[in-house]
Order: structure tokens, then C-alpha cells, then sequence
């Protein structure tokens, strides 16, 4: 098993804050995530043009399939992605890529 990364874009809906993701984004880690084995670390981090990325790195590709496939079917989940734009993001989608080498 090879661990991959995922960076997730995220842009902010209509009238929802930074603090209404950081808010979001605590329950999802907590509710959700952290009981998720197949994932090894998170980071959410805001990019230069406002955006945002969640950078999700798990066990396997097939840990973040299973994992991805659980989310959409969590309301904690669907109360995270609530603050987010969605419209275009199936277009956009997500980047996973074997991981080189991870350093703490």
C-alpha cells in the first residue's frame, strides 16, 4: 500500500465566512474524519486568490475511494460541504496523487 494525496478546491457559498468553514471543517474533522482510519493526516489551507484546499493524505487510493464514498452519504459531511460552492466542482474534481515521501 502506497499512501496518496488528495487536494480537495474549495470555494466559500454564497454569504458563508472563513469562520463558517473553520466551524465546519472542526466538526467534519471531529464527527467524521478522526474516526476514519484509512486517513493519515489533514490540512486545510487558504490560497493567495481567497480559495481554499483541503489536503487529505490516506493509506491507499483505495482508503480515499472508500472514504469519499462514505462522505456522501454522512449528514456531517453534507453540513461541511454547505459552506461551500459546489456549482462547477464536479468539473474541477479532485487530485489524487501517489504521495513521494511525507515528513512530519
Amino acid at each position: 500500500m502506497k499512501p496518496v494525496t488528495v487536494l480537495a478546491p474549495i470555494k466559500l457559498a454564497k454569504g458563508k465566512t472563513e469562520p463558517d468553514l473553520l466551524a465546519a471543517s472542526d466538526v467534519f474533522q471531529n464527527d467524521f474524519v478522526a474516526h476514519e482510519a484509512g486517513v493519515l493526516r489533514r490540512e486545510l489551507v487558504r490560497k493567495d486568490d481567497g480559495s481554499y484546499l483541503d489536503i487529505v493524505q490516506f493509506r491507499s487510493a483505495e482508503d480515499a475511494k472508500d472514504v469519499m464514498a462514505r462522505e456522501m452519504e454522512s449528514e456531517v459531511c453534507h453540513r461541511f460541504f454547505a459552506v461551500m460552492d459546489l456549482e462547477g466542482a464536479e468539473d474541477t474534481g479532485f487530485e489524487l496523487m501517489p504521495s513521494l515521501a511525507t515528513y512530519s
